[in-house]
């Protein structure tokens, strides 16, 4: 299991969204699927704002897979649009990583500053920018914490 830092710019969309997952842009030359690839089901995802917005993490979840809009070319099955997803603003966030049990760590003030131009990064290559143990905190959570309800169901892609 991996943990992963995913950059959620003021975290609005994040806090705002219906459905479990997360939408990340395609990158130049499809980079970010590339990068996406990476991650397996069961990694661990930490929620980072962006340093004006604060720089701190304010959520975690457990990775279940994702799905590319790219794929659904005619019909959306398995993918939502911006609006469906309630999140504001029109960029394309073509690439939507799907989880299961999110924990709102807001009030934990997790802080981190990553001078980096990535927006998925892996936790063990910056955990020295992050103020506490992340993995401490994985514990902590899953021990005394409940997941987020979700407005509505989505299922996670197989793998």
């Amino acid at each position: 299991m991996r943990y992963w830092i995913i950059r959620v710019n003021d975290g609005e969309n994040l806090r705002n969204s219906k459905y479990p997952f997360w939408g990340v842009k395609r990158g130049k030359n499809g980079c970010m699927k590339t990068i996406i690839m990476k991650i397996n089901p069961g990694d661990i995802l930490w929620f980072l704002t962006s340093k004006p917005y604060g720089g701190r993490i304010i959520g975690m979840c457990e990775y279940c897979g994702f799905y590319d809009r790219n794929d659904e070319p005619l019909l959306q099955i398995n993918t939502k649009t911006n609006e469906e997803q309630n999140w504001k603003g029109d960029d394309c966030w073509d690439i939507q990583l799907h989880y299961s049990n999110l924990y709102i760590t807001e009030n934990q003030n997790i802080t981190g500053c990553i001078q980096c131009g990535g927006n998925v990064l892996e936790y063990e290559t910056f955990k020295e920018k992050i103020n506490s143990d992340l993995y401490e905190h994985y514990k902590n959570y899953k021990f005394y914490a409940e997941p987020k309800i979700f407005a509505a169901e989505f299922k996670c892609p197989k793998v």
